[in-house]
Order: structure tokens, then C-alpha cells, then sequence
């Protein structure tokens, strides 16, 4: 590992040594490079003028990477992970040692100014996206719940700000094909409208031995806005969003942890997601020379169906199916000043939300395999079991928030700031489960065969739970001035609790071996104790220390920051006997690093950029008892999910042909690296550290662009998710070689 750390350090002193020498070349801003401000509602500063830690995209280092989804900012932004499921019904992040897999998410997500707050709309296709920045760190006292590991603001290209038409074709191996166009136009000074659509489709890169099926995929969606300034204080944004995504999904290989070893694909039951993503938003913005006064409406809408071989083996053990619909209404107003001159700076807010999710999840456990397990003899019988899941969660929170800033002698901020964060979760279920039509069958075919019945154990009830929160927040920045300054900040962070209804089936199973047989043909387990479904919330504190300098100003820029983090109930997911997900609570987790992120134009033409994150995350008490027989404590042990390594550097490079014609190339390529990673919380199987390399070639001329491209080029075999189930091991692995050609045009 010093190595790699080592061969960083080197080629961040050499890039900033070319810099200096070159400081006498035509100098290019590195907007090219990074996004200089956003402009959100809560801040009047750039993100590199805070006391904070953030990273940049900007619309051309979007497109000319192709990041296509939110998942591949991972490959580039330090301490950020997000692993590939196996599909969008979630999204697992992972930022500085926090994170989750099946709960609430661990970052906050806005898109043009409006929060998504279900980790199942994450996994969306990028299509003219303006400019993305990720928040390191929890961002709670702003944006309060689930925004613990961090914060993504990402803005769509506005009529306002781009006038014309694009169309845009890909295509590469495995029949990967991406269309897109829009076209964005300014109806008068005062109005703009805009409409984007695409098409994605892959037949996908691994095969499903048992039915010889590939992990093929489709999706399609499109994007409507309307843009007024219909006053020059008073503006507004309306917009309307559809992502429709079919996946031949969970192309899940059994695994060896001892050897390492990845057997194949080869399970015999249904493996597919299917989704449909609504999203609406509404913005109104009042500006005056004191203060901005802001309007945020939201409202997603989620359908979805998931059908998964919860063994994902070719015996027939266990099979889930399960709908969910989804509401999500949210609310905000935000009041903050609007003079970056005064010394003192300060914003306010109020922001609510409700959510309502119905869930259908009816399980499926196979008679043939659960007749031995519970001890039967094979003369009896009785019919396949399916346990319904009939569950209803109701979600409402509201906060008040305020922060102020004020700066002493134009050089040393402090800013101090809390927010009151309020909470309701509730939850109705409905779950039976029971031996239908068992019979005896003796083994003389002469014998009568004996009808025994049906027995049913149902459970039926609801929970609620109301939780507070203060997520207070104080940073100390000093200016030496507007481009170099140092930092630093402490701030809570808080990721909501809930309830973990997927595992009332485990109860019922439990409570069927517990009473054998009943007597009477049915039973009624009452209420299930709360304390057996419920998880805590998540809570850190977040101690930060860093700087933003700009050595050679429009040459080169330099981001650092370190940080521990002491983590209290972190949402650990657990897998029960029957193969389900939960969720419990690890008392105590501490994860401490640092990331440093060096962007660079050496040249009007040439331009380098390295980011390089470690994290050291931890148990500090966690001893899992859910079995007295074996008790586990895994105090000392590395938190699963979390890369202790980062990396990624990469280089951008054009060539002028000809002014005649107005043509030239570009040339970038990306080496990124992640690991170790640990996959489970006994620190028994790991992905070891790998790298990936991306690369382009493009010719341009004018409005029109060709690019060839490629990813994983040294087709790299890593392992990209785990899990177990049923004592066994179980990964995902990454893509293999990908490449292709794309062309877009504008006019």
C-alpha cells in the first residue's frame, strides 16, 4: 500500500513543480477543471470559500468521463463508494466510513434544489446534467437527516443558460447502446422551456447458468422544464421527470472466502427488477439586495416490483416477490442573505415531508426442503409455504434550522449553526404463515392417505415511533485570501431509524418451531414485541480539519482535509436464517482519514487532476447475540463496505488541427484504485486493492463530437458486491472490458 500512497505523492509534487515552470503560459481557469460555485438556496459562498470538504463536476468533465449514473462518481471522488447491487432497487454508499445497504440512505441527494430522499430513485441514468458537487461529511444542521456521510447537489441544464439542440448516439460490446436528445430554447426574456429524453439498453455481461439468461437491462425516461423570471426579483422552475428501468437482475456467483475463489451464476428462480420513477418539482426564488427568499415543492412517486432467489442456488429453498408503491411529498422554505460583502451571513429555514409506502412482499419457502428441517418423515406432506407481507410505513418529519457566519477583520470566520430535527415512523403489518393440506401418505400405495389439515400462525399490529434530533454545527475558517484559506469544523450528523419489517417472517418461523404442530387449525401470535423489529438511529459527530490553496492561481488548486468520526448505532444489515435482510445496531464505530484532491493546468491544452482518500473505520463495541449459542464481538474489526484506499488520477489533453476548420482531438485517460475492502463484519472475505483504467480519444469539429472509448481496459477481475445467505458466500463481479464508439452533436 506505501507504494501506491508513495507514487501519488510524487506525481502530486511533480505536477505542481510543471505548474510553477509553466506559470508563464497563457493561463486557463481552471473552470475547466471544477465548478466554481452552484448556486443553491443555502449558500452564498463557493463550496472552496466554506469550511468544508467538497469535489466538483462540471458539464464537460461529466460527458467526457462518461459518468452515467451516480454510481460512477465513485470511481472519482476520494473516500466516495458506491457498489453495484445488482440493480437500482438501491443504492449502497459509502463516505468516509458511513454508510448503508438497505435502509436509509447515508447521503443526501438534491436535484435542482429538490431532495430525494428514498436510496431507490439514486440509481437513475445522467443525461445533461450541468454540474454535480459532493458535500464530504455530514451536512445535517442544512440539510438534517441521512445527509450523515455527505451531501450531492446536481443541476440540469436550464434554457436559461444553454439555448439549442443535442442528439447523442453510443454503442459498444454486449450490444450497449444510449440514446439521447433534448433541445432547450428561450421562449422570450422572460420564459424557457426544455425536453430531454434517452434510451439505455445492454444485454448485459454474465450469464445465469441454470436458464442461460444474462443480467440484460433496459431503461427509458425523459425530462421536461419550464424556466420564468417573469420579474427581475421573482424566479422560478418547474420540472417534470420519468425513468422507466427494467433489469434481468442479481447476477450473484457463488464464493469461496478461504481461496477467493468465484464459482458461477446458477440459480433457478426469478431474478428481475422492474421500476417506474416519477419525480415533479417546483422552485420559486424571490431575490433582493438584503436578502433570497426560496420556495422548494417536491414530489416522487415510485412503483416498483422486485422478484428474487433468496438462495441463489438451483435448489428450491427460498423465493421473494415483492411491490412496493411510493409517495413522497416535500416542502421548503429558505431565507438567507444576499450581500457577500457584510461581514455577517446568515440562513434560516423550515422544511417537512411525508412518505407513505405499501408493500406487497409475500415469501416463498419450499416444502420439500422445509419438511426435513423440521424433523418430519417423508410420509408427510403438505404444500409449498407462502408467508404474505402485507405492509404499510407511514413516514412525516419537519425541522427549523439556522446558521450565521461572521467574519472579523476579513480574514478569520466563525460560523455556528443548529437545526431541530423532528421525526414520526410508523408501521402496519399483516404476515401468516402455516402448513396447508398436510397430509399423510404411508408407504403401502394400498393404504388410505390421511388428511391432517391446515394450520395457520398469523401476526397482525402496527408500531410508531417518534424521535428528535439537534444537529449543531461550528467551523472556523481563516482566509489568507479569496483563493487559500484553512478550516476547521465539528458537526453532527443523523441518519433516521426504523423498522425492519422484512424479518416478521423470521418471528413466524421461530414461533412455528417453538409451538409445533397446534392442536387447533389456527392461531394468533398477537403483537410482536418492537424492540425485535425496531433499529435505532444513526448518530456521528464529525471533527474536520482543512485547507483550499490555489498555489498558481488559474494553474493549480489543492484540496485536503482530515477528519475523525465518532460514530454511535451505526445501521449494520445482518442476514437471518431464512435468508432476509435486517437491520441492528453496532454500539460504537470510529473512522478517521484523510483525502486529498490536486487539480492542475499545466497549459492552455494539457490539464491533470489526482484525488487520493484513506480510511481507517472500525469496531469499537459491537457484539452480535442474536444467537446465545454464538456469541460474536467484533470489536476491532474493520467496518464492512468501507475502501481503506482511494485513488484516482487522470489526465486531459487537446490537440489543435486546424483553425480553417475548427477540428482538434482529446486524449484523457483515468486510473482509478479502491481497497482494501472488508466484506463482512468477521473480516473473514475481502476484495483486495485493484484499479480500473477509462480512456478516450475524441475528434471534434465544432458542434460535432466522435469518442472512442473504453473502461476497464485491462480487464480487471475484482469482485464488486457480497453477501450471505444460508451459510453461503455470494458476489457480484465487476464489468469486464467495455468499449465503444459514441458521437453527439449540437446545433
Amino acid at each position: 500500500m506505501k507504494k501506491y500512497i508513495l507514487i501519488a505523492l510524487l506525481l502530486s509534487g511533480t505536477i505542481s513543480l510543471q505548474a510553477v515552470a509553466n506559470e508563464n503560459d497563457s493561463i486557463t481557469a481552471l473552470q475547466e477543471l471544477v465548478v466554481i460555485h452552484s448556486s443553491t438556496p443555502k449558500e452564498i459562498s463557493p463550496e472552496r470559500e466554506q469550511a468544508l470538504a467538497s469535489y466538483q463536476l462540471n458539464r464537460l468533465q461529466i460527458e467526457n468521463r462518461q459518468i452515467g449514473s451516480l454510481k460512477d462518481i465513485s470511481l472519482t471522488v476520494p473516500n466516495f463508494y458506491i457498489p453495484d447491487y445488482g440493480s437500482k432497487i438501491t443504492s449502497s454508499v459509502y463516505v468516509r466510513g458511513v454508510g448503508s445497504r438497505m435502509n436509509e440512505p447515508a447521503i443526501g441527494l438534491y436535484i435542482d434544489n429538490i431532495p430525494y430522499p428514498e436510496r431507490s430513485g439514486f440509481d437513475f441514468d445522467f443525461y445533461d446534467i450541468a454540474s454535480i458537487t459532493l458535500l464530504q461529511g455530514p451536512q445535517g444542521t442544512l440539510y438534517g437527516r441521512n445527509a450523515i456521510g455527505g451531501l450531492v447537489n446536481i443541476y440540469t441544464l436550464s434554457p436559461f443558460d444553454y439555448q439549442g439542440t443535442r442528439a447523442a448516439v453510443s454503442y459498444g460490446n454486449y450490444n450497449d447502446v444510449k440514446l439521447q436528445a433534448s433541445h432547450y430554447r428561450k421562449l422570450s426574456a422572460k420564459a424557457g422551456i426544455s425536453i430531454a429524453g434517452y434510451f439505455k439498453q445492454n444485454d448485459g455481461w454474465f450469464t445465469n447458468r441454470f436458464n442461460d439468461e444474462k443480467n440484460n437491462s433496459r431503461s427509458a425516461g425523459g425530462r421536461a422544464k419550464l424556466d420564468l423570471q417573469f420579474h427581475p426579483k421573482w424566479k422560478s422552475e418547474l420540472s417534470l421527470t420519468y425513468d422507466h428501468s427494467f433489469q434481468n437482475a442479481y447476477p450473484y456467483a457463488q464464493f469461496d472466502p478461504q481461496n477467493g475463489k468465484t464459482g458461477e451464476i446458477n440459480y433457478n428462480e426469478d431474478g428481475s427488477y422492474l421500476r417506474d420513477l416519477l419525480s415533479a418539482g417546483l422552485s420559486l426564488q424571490r431575490k433582493s439586495e438584503a436578502v433570497v427568499f426560496t420556495s422548494a415543492t417536491g414530489y416522487q412517486y415510485l412503483d416498483d416490483r422486485m422478484n428474487i432467489d433468496q438462495d441463489f442456488t438451483s435448489d428450491s429453498i427460498f423465493s421473494l416477490s415483492q411491490k412496493q408503491k411510493q409517495h413522497i411529498i416535500s416542502q421548503e422554505f429558505v431565507l438567507r442573505s444576499n450581500n457577500k460583502n457584510r461581514a455577517y451571513q446568515w440562513v434560516t429555514g423550515l422544511f417537512g415531508f411525508y412518505k407513505k409506502n405499501t408493500i406487497d412482499a409475500p415469501m416463498k419457502i419450499y416444502a420439500d426442503w422445509l419438511r426435513p428441517k423440521m424433523g418430519m418423515p417423508p410420509i408427510l406432506s403438505f404444500d409449498n409455504l407462502l408467508i404474505p407481507g402485507d405492509f404499510e410505513l407511514d413516514n412525516t418529519g419537519a425541522a427549523i434550522y439556522h446558521q450565521s457566519s461572521y467574519t472579523f477583520f476579513k480574514k478569520l470566520t466563525f460560523t455556528a449553526g443548529l437545526r431541530l430535527d423532528y421525526e414520526k415512523i410508523g408501521v402496519d403489518y399483516f404476515t401468516e404463515m402455516g402448513l396447508a393440506n398436510m397430509k399423510m401418505t404411508p408407504p403401502n400405495p394400498m393404504a388410505p392417505v390421511t388428511p391432517l389439515g391446515s394450520y395457520m400462525y398469523s401476526a397482525t399490529n402496527n408500531h410508531a415511533k417518534e424521535t428528535t434530533q439537534l444537529l449543531p454545527k461550528i467551523a472556523l475558517l481563516y482566509a489568507f485570501n479569496s483563493s487559500n484559506n484553512i478550516y476547521a469544523s465539528v458537526a453532527k450528523g443523523y441518519k433516521a431509524g426504523g423498522y425492519n419489517y422484512t424479518t416478521l417472517s423470521t418471528f413466524l418461523q421461530d414461533s412455528v418451531t417453538v409451538l409445533g404442530i397446534a392442536r387447533t387449525p389456527s392461531r394468533e401470535l398477537g403483537e410482536i414485541p418492537e424492540t425485535a423489529i425496531y433499529y435505532r438511529p444513526e448518530t456521528s459527530w464529525n471533527y474536520e480539519v482543512g485547507m483550499h490553496l490555489t498555489p498558481v492561481p488559474g494553474k493549480l488548486m489543492v484540496d485536503m482535509a482530515a477528519f475523525f468520526i465518532d460514530i454511535r448505532n451505526q445501521q449494520m444489515q445482518t442476514t437471518a436464517d431464512n435468508g432476509s435482510r435486517m437491520i441492528t445496531n453496532a454500539d460504537k464505530v470510529e473512522s478517521y482519514g484523510g483525502e486529498i484532491s490536486v487539480k492542475v493546468q499545466t497549459s492552455k491544452n494539457f490539464s491533470y487532476t489526482i484525488a487520493y482518500g484513506c480510511t481507517h473505520s472500525s469496531f469499537k463495541e459491537y457484539i452480535d447475540n442474536a444467537d446465545p449459542d454464538n456469541v460474536k464481538d467484533f470489536k476491532g474489526n474493520f467496518v464492512p463496505f468501507v475502501p481503506q484506499n482511494t485513488l484516482s488520477a487522470g489526465f486531459h489533453y487537446t490537440l489543435p488541427l486546424s483553425k480553417k476548420l475548427d477540428n482538434k482531438l482529446e486524449l484523457a485517460a483515468r486510473y482509478n484504485m479502491l481497497g482494501k475492502i472488508y466484506w463482512n463484519e468477521e473480516n473473514t472475505a475481502a476484495q483486495d486493492i485493484y484499479g480500473l483504467l477509462n480512456g478516450e480519444i475524441s475528434y471534434l469539429q465544432r458542434a460535432f463530437r466522435l469518442t472512442a472509448w473504453v473502461k476497464n481496459a485491462l480487464d480487471t477481475n475484482y469482485n464488486s458486491f457480497y453477501f450471505e445467505s444460508l451459510s453461503n458466500s455470494f458476489v457480484q463481479r465487476g464489468m469486464p472490458v467495455s468499449l465503444g464508439i459514441s458521437a453527439k452533436y449540437e446545433w
